[in-house]
């Protein structure tokens, strides 16, 4: 008996190590510390710990770019870099505001100012050396939701670290920036001044989109932007909660080889539903205008039972698309050749004690898919202590992962035609019970996160 359970333990260990090979923590935070002036931080509201919750970490040559949108007081700097530097993991590292401080340093009368940033969500870098990134101008307190300026689309050059560009999105396209939290670049392969980008706009079900190169922008209103109704029940750490987030990620394939154009998977993220657009529409200004869109968008398919996904990418060399799955905390995988159904798709990792809410994920140019948690389920809805570690960011090598799998392109698929909605059986609905909010540092939305106010927030979670 004594032989066989030092086997099972070192088929465990084994077996933990094999993962660990595959998916590397490379950042891990307790609380997020920030390298900034030390007179900010002995201001009142200049640094809370508490209040500073990552969320995305984007991947570009040795630099990890890590944002923390201005939800509370005490947040000293939105966009920031941390600089990679084995052995990995890096424990709590110091994040550095990005490009400079002045930048991310708020105006003491909270004016507009064109050259400040106030929240930004989730940037991504291009093929061209570009960081690109929504300003959304908000400062998200709960019960005092404040405009600090008009939402904008910025690009800065990561080889000089400059500010490349910056374009005010008009009020005929959003009424403010909240809920602009995901952004997708639709780059030409010849030539970088031809971009498009693609925002989700989860507060008002819209997708807006930016043609860079003629400096103009307008937005998508579509019935499949929305949520679905029987899928925004959660149950995340035990915890029951219901969201009505809308349109949420869009992933983008390679250029069809006759037309030029990609296919646009987009997702809301209470929903298990992937639906899909020609980027020939969504170039098209005049389409944005029409009443009704006929067949241009179209229902992919069904992800499987409680597989709402906060956001998805696209790997350009394999053609397949990675999903970060919030209920199941877990990255799952499908190659966009084969059938769009749940048994062609596959878990490629799955960290039940450390991904609480995998809130952001990203293809960088190496082969490798990023993803981080930020545990902002347990902050909102229980308590989020700083003793433990909230915060993480790994990586994986695609090719390594996804070998052998369904979504190994030399892997047939395991069903040949696609399922287009849930069963009876899948369980979409979780028990809903109420769940009370604890006040007090780390805890709900009613009054946590350092803050005394112990109002009712409105909005969405993004």
């Amino acid at each position: 008996m004594r032989l066989v359970f030092l086997c099972v333990v070192a088929f465990a260990a084994l077996t933990v190590v094999s993962g660990q090979r595959q998916f590397e923590e490379v950042l891990k935070w307790q609380q997020v510390e920030f390298d900034v002036p030390a007179s900010v931080l002995s201001v009142p509201h200049g640094y809370i710990p508490i209040n500073n919750i990552p969320m995305s970490g984007v991947h570009y040559k040795n630099r990890v770019f890590v944002t923390v949108p201005r939800r509370r007081w005490g947040i000293p700097s939105t966009l920031n870099v941390v600089e990679l530097e084995p052995p990995y993991p890096v424990t709590n590292p110091v994040l550095k505001p990005y490009p400079s401080f002045e930048l991310n340093e708020l105006r003491a009368d909270l004016q507009p100012d064109a050259n400040r940033l106030v929240t930004v969500y989730r940037p991504r870098v291009d093929r061209c050396d570009r960081l690109w990134f929504v300003g959304t101008g908000m400062m998200e307190i709960p019960g005092n939701f404040t405009v600090v300026q008009r939402p904008s689309i910025w690009s800065i050059d990561l080889k000089t670290n400059q500010p490349l560009s910056r374009y005010e999105i008009p009020q005929k396209d959003v009424e403010t920036g909240y809920g602009l939290t995901s952004i997708t670049l639709d780059v030409d392969p010849d030539d970088c001044s031809k971009v498009f980008v693609y925002i989700s706009d989860l507060q008002t079900y819209r997708m807006v989109v930016y043609d860079h190169e003629n400096q103009k922008s307008w937005r998508f209103l579509h019935n499949y932007f929305f949520l679905n109704p029987l899928e925004g029940d959660f149950n995340i750490q035990g915890i029951p909660f219901a969201w009505d987030d809308g349109i949420f990620s869009i992933a983008l394939s390679n250029p069809d080889p006759m037309t030029k154009f990609r296919t646009a998977y987009f997702h809301a993220l209470s929903s298990n539903s992937e639906f899909t657009v020609s980027t020939a529409v969504l170039r098209n200004e005049t389409a944005s205008k029409r009443g009704y869109h006929g067949d241009d968008f179209k229902l992919l398919g069904y992800r499987g039972a409680q597989s709402q996904s906060s956001i998805h990418g696209f790997h350009p060399e394999t053609g397949v698309i990675f999903f970060a799955l919030i209920q199941l905390n877990a990255v799952s995988c499908w190659d966009t050749r084969k059938p769009f159904a749940p048994q062609n798709m596959a878990t490629v990792y799955k960290n039940d004690r450390d991904i609480i809410y995998p809130n952001d994920l990203s293809i960088d140019q190496e082969g490798n898919v990023w993803f981080m948690s930020n545990s902002i389920i347990k902050l909102l809805y229980t308590q989020l202590s700083l003793e433990e570690f909230n915060f993480h960011i790994w990586r994986a090598n695609i090719k390594e992962i996804i070998k052998g799998t369904v979504c190994d392109p030399t892997v047939p698929p395991n069903v040949d035609h696609g399922q287009r909605f849930g069963g009876e059986q899948n369980a979409d609905r979780v028990t809903f019970v109420e769940y009370k909010d604890k006040y007090g540092p780390g805890g709900g939305p009613y009054g946590g996160w350092g803050s005394d106010d112990k109002r009712k927030p409105t909005g969405r979670r993004p």
